[in-house]
Formats: C-alpha cells, sequence, structure tokens
C-alpha cells in the first residue's frame, strides 16, 4: 500500500475507533443557579425567589436550555404565585446578561406553565383602579365586585367574565356581565368595557414572549400555560432541590 493509502486507511481506523467514545459521551450537565442568568431573570420577574438550571452553549449568550421556576413572579400586570419557563436554543445579549439585564436575540422553542391564586387576582383589579375589590370564583367564571370612581364620584361596580388566551401571547377578560351601583350594564357598554381593560395581560414589551394554549379557572387558581392539555402534568417544569427559601 502506497504511502497515501496508509494515511487515508489511518485516518479511517482513528475515526471509527473515536466514533463509539464520541457516541458514549453523556450529555453536559445542567448548571445550576449560574449567578448571572438568576440575577437577570429576578430582576425580569421582580422576584428574589428564582431557581435556574441552564446548559451552555459554545458560544457567549448561547444556551442549548434555560429550565426556570420562580414564585411570586411579576407578568406583567399579573403576579403568579408560581411560574416555570423552559427556553430551547436561546440566544441572550452577553452584554445585557452580564449588566443584570435579559436581552433576547433568537430562540427555537418557548414554554411558560404558571399558577395564581384567586386570591392574587385582587391585585390584578386594584392595578386597573378598582378600591375595596373583592374577588371570587365558581370554578368557571371569575367574579369581581369594587369601587370604582365615575365623574369625580364613587360607583359600585359588579363584573362577572371569564379569562381566555385563545392560543394568543396575551391574556383577555371577556365580560359576562356587569352592574354599576345594582344596574344592569347593557351589552353593548360591556363590549366598551372589553376593549378598555383588554388585553389584561400583555407580552408585548416581555423580553421573552412565550405562545398560550391552555387556561384553566378553578375554585382557587387560574392556571396559564403553553401546554395545551392542562389534564397533563407539566412536561417542563423543574422543582428546585430543597425548595425556595
Amino acid at each position: 500500500m502506497n504511502s497515501r493509502g496508509s494515511l487515508l486507511g489511518a485516518a479511517l481506523l482513528a475515526a471509527a475507533l473515536a466514533a463509539p467514545v464520541r457516541a458514549q459521551l453523556p450529555p453536559p450537565e445542567p448548571v445550576r443557579q449560574d449567578p448571572a442568568l438568576v440575577r437577570a431573570f429576578s430582576r425580569y420577574l421582580r422576584t428574589a425567589a428564582v431557581y435556574v438550571e441552564s446548559v451552555p452553549d459554545l458560544y457567549p449568550g448561547g444556551y442549548a436550555r434555560i429550565s426556570l421556576y420562580a414564585r411570586r413572579a411579576a407578568l406583567g400586570t399579573l403576579v403568579a404565585d408560581e411560574v416555570w419557563f423552559k427556553l430551547v436554543g436561546v440566544s441572550l445579549d452577553p452584554d445585557a446578561l452580564e449588566r443584570g439585564r435579559l436581552r433576547l436575540l433568537g430562540a427555537r422553542d418557548t414554554a411558560l406553565h404558571g399558577r395564581t391564586s384567586i386570591a392574587s387576582l385582587q391585585g390584578l383589579f386594584a392595578a386597573s383602579g378598582v378600591a375595596d375589590a373583592r374577588v371570587w370564583s365558581d370554578g368557571r367564571s371569575l367574579y369581581a365586585e369594587g369601587t370604582v370612581p365615575l365623574e369625580g364620584v364613587p360607583v359600585r361596580v359588579f363584573l362577572q367574565g371569564r379569562f381566555a388566551v385563545n392560543g394568543t401571547k396575551d391574556l383577555y377578560f371577556h365580560l359576562e356581565r356587569a352592574r354599576v351601583n345594582g344596574f344592569p350594564v347593557f351589552s353593548f357598554v360591556l363590549r366598551a368595557l372589553e376593549n378598555r381593560i383588554n388585553p389584561v395581560m400583555s407580552q408585548m414589551d416581555w423580553p421573552v414572549t412565550f405562545r398560550l394554549r391552555g387556561l384553566r379557572m378553578t375554585l382557587h387558581e387560574l392556571l396559564l400555560s403553553s401546554q395545551a392539555d392542562l389534564d397533563r402534568p407539566c412536561g417542563f417544569c423543574v422543582t428546585p432541590p430543597g425548595g425556595l427559601p
């Protein structure tokens, strides 16, 4: 065999020997609590109760996967008692990340799963200007009552409605009926009110956005998810070992 053939044979043999070794290499272990990611997500969600698992990629700001769990997290005007994120094939601006900010350059996939107690939803109505708000649920619809200033005069308002996502990135509240000082409100007024308050949660200015496919109201909480089938356990939710302080 000539020298060229010998070199080619040696290269093929080396490749054949190395292939099984590469195939047996374990996947990279996730990094728990990367300080830069924890700082940036804590600032974004306005909570210190954040747990992050990440699998870094080969370039600055790149991650094969980021999985997050947070408590009392601000999702715009909605405060989630618990929220889980999963980001796959993520590229973040490394300079912004160093400054504690999230600036997403690209992501192959994102997912969200969150739960908010009915008690926490009172804050959503309080933020919209309803004083002494009281909120409750019958497992299907949400009810709220409180006082709203109208032309400088406080009026008592009662609302009944349902949340909806419709596969969008926003959360809507559709009014079913309303009363003002005990008098029923006509349907055209309900539609006008809906146009004023919706969407009640928008991702327009979020650094990372999520497609919302699943929503469920129970007697005690609102579930919001990228997962359409809420009868299945969350397939991407991580649990912090030992819990969060």
